[in-house]
């Protein structure tokens, strides 16, 4: 017979997942920049490690503008293999207000 899991259960274990999915997304996305000359700017729930079972990945790329159509497609492809929920934001297109009030809780990759 196998054993029930309670909601709260599921929920640790999905918030577990997703911190680990998260770390591996960063650890690829830092090499990435390394070699392009770039960066990632993660926020939200990551950066504050804060991250839950509902929480998406949220970052801003700012990569040269010969690479950031890949950089985005890196971002999507990992995001999707680690089934992580992602909210991507180019630099060049973000507004002063988004960077202003994620200047203080960001992660810079690398």
């Amino acid at each position: 017979m196998t054993g029930v899991v309670t909601i709260s259960e599921r929920k640790a274990r999905e918030t577990a997942r997703r911190r680990l999915a998260a770390a591996a997304v960063m650890a690829e996305l830092k090499t990435f920049a390394q070699r392009c000359g770039g960066r990632f700017i993660v926020f939200g729930s990551v950066a504050q490690q804060r991250l839950s079972f509902d929480s998406d990945f949220d970052v801003i790329v700012d990569v040269p503008s010969a690479h950031e159509v890949e950089a985005v497609e890196l971002v999507e492809d990992l995001c999707r293999h680690h089934e992580l929920p992602a909210d991507i934001h180019l630099k060049s297109l973000a507004s002063e207000r988004l960077l202003a009030r994620i200047a203080d809780h960001a992660v810079i990759l690398p």
